[in-house]
């Protein structure tokens, strides 16, 4: 007799579909999908914050970015507009403002120049406002980035296009892309934090600090004024510790 698994039934084997295995070897779609888990479970890569080494050597330990919203215009502080100033208080050429559209121009809007005078420091010759005496002595140790641009000019969409390079919400910030290249010394403790002034924060929201479709550890932690700095360290009212260690069992158990 032959049995339908030995070699001698190779023809037999060949015409044996999968639905056939799965229903006379009582294999069942849990078993499979669990294997198929457990494999998962046993090459994925965890998410692991560890230092790393960029692609050039480092010349510093960390950063600290600080975006002040609501400042001066640029123009009244590093970018001097000389032809900007030559037509202060004129109307703008026709030719310039065809087809555009903007809030808050009119027909009759002005042109408006730079209100504070401009000269040259240091050996590099860079033009700085005369509101900043003390950066004009440092001009030489310091680098002015003058060639962005953008047409993005309300402040919410236009906040959120500095952070993450689109004005759209979703993507990664630039701390969260700095916390996933380059890692946290420190497996407990976050390698992205961020301190906001101001009632209401940014017009961009939580998008400025946010990781978008990265994995949520690499976006930046808020730091926060009153009797709760960090929002996650405080159980909330009714959670004792006893009730949250057993939910972070079953959620290991589960995982």
């Amino acid at each position: 007799m032959t049995h339908s698994f030995l070699p001698g039934s190779l023809e037999r084997q060949q015409e044996q579909n999968r639905r056939w295995f799965l229903q006379q070897c009582g294999v069942g779609l849990g078993a499979i999908a669990l294997g198929s888990l457990m494999q998962q479970d046993a090459q994925a890569a965890p998410i692991v914050k560890r230092e790393q080494k960029p692609h050039f050597d480092a010349k510093a330990k960390s950063a600290i970015f600080l975006f002040m919203a609501g400042g001066p215009s640029h123009m009244e502080l590093l970018d001097n507009k000389p032809q900007l100033t030559k037509f202060d208080g004129t109307l703008p050429p026709k030719e310039l403002l065809k087809g555009y559209r903007a809030a808050f121009i009119e027909p009759n809007s002005k042109l408006l120049g730079p209100k504070f005078k401009y000269a040259k420091h240091g050996k590099c010759g860079a033009e700085v406002s005369e509101v900043l005496p003390y950066l004009a002595k440092i001009v030489d140790e310091i680098t002015i980035v003058k060639s962005m641009k953008t047409t993005v000019f309300n402040h919410a969409p236009a906040q959120v296009k500095f952070h993450t390079g689109n004005s759209l919400f979703g993507k990664p910030s630039i701390g969260a892309w700095m916390n996933y290249g380059l890692g946290s010394e420190s497996k407990d403790l976050p390698g992205f934090v961020v301190m906001s002034s101001g009632a209401k924060g940014p017009s961009g929201g939580n998008s400025c600090w946010g990781s978008g479709y990265l994995p949520t550890t690499y976006q930046g932690v808020q730091f926060r004024g009153g009797k709760e700095p960090v929002m996650y360290l405080k159980n909330p009212p009714g959670i004792d510790k006893k009730m949250q260690r057993d939910s972070l069992d079953v959620i290991k158990n589960l995982n």
